[in-house]
């Protein structure tokens, strides 16, 4: 008997992640081993159950699929259930010390378009003219993570180094702020 190997529901496996090549690709909005929560039931009957993500897809209906790994002390679980399939709009994220949502954001850096415009203090818009404009060099302002292939760029920006190009080029910003 092999008592050294990880069981299947381990959290120490290794994920290989595979992007599909489709402009409608969209990130998922949970990650390997949160801990969520889901209704099973309707009516009188639902219950909440909670459980961590162990595996997800991206389906034909271009939505995410997770598999949820009930916990222990789950009332389907004692039943012999230890894991269930969940659509992405049926799960809530519960929030516990081993998130790794709260390390990713504490130490990031690049944010997409929307974000880092709202943090910057400009329009989306803005933003864009002003790498058109040159203000912002590439790969270290901003960076192009689409999907190759994919012919329309997804802009991410590194926040502190374009608020610190805005400080040091005012006049400029100005000038292109005037222009429509």
């Amino acid at each position: 008997m092999f008592t050294d190997l990880p069981s299947p529901l381990s959290h120490d496996l290794a994920w290989l992640i595979i992007v599909p090549k489709r402009v409608e690709f969209c990130q998922p909005s949970f990650h390997f081993g949160e801990r969520v929560k889901f209704c099973q039931g309707q009516g009188k009957d639902r219950s909440w159950e909670t459980g961590r993500i162990t595996g997800m897809k991206f389906s034909q209906q271009e939505t995410w699929i997770y598999f949820v790994e009930l916990d222990k002390d789950s009332p389907l679980s004692i039943c012999g259930v230890q894991e269930l399939f969940a659509k992405e709009n049926e799960l809530k994220l519960v929030r516990d010390s081993s998130s790794l949502r709260e390390r990713i954001r504490f130490n990031q850096q690049w944010f997409h378009t929307k974000r880092a415009a709202a943090m910057l203090g400009i329009s989306e818009e803005q933003l864009r003219k002003l790498r058109r404009n040159e203000l912002f060099k590439s790969n270290y302002h901003y960076r192009d993570t689409s999907i190759p292939g994919a012919g329309r760029p997804y802009w991410q920006w590194h926040v502190e180094r374009c608020a610190e190009a805005l400080e040091a080029s005012p006049k400029k910003c100005r000038t292109i702020k005037g222009k429509r």
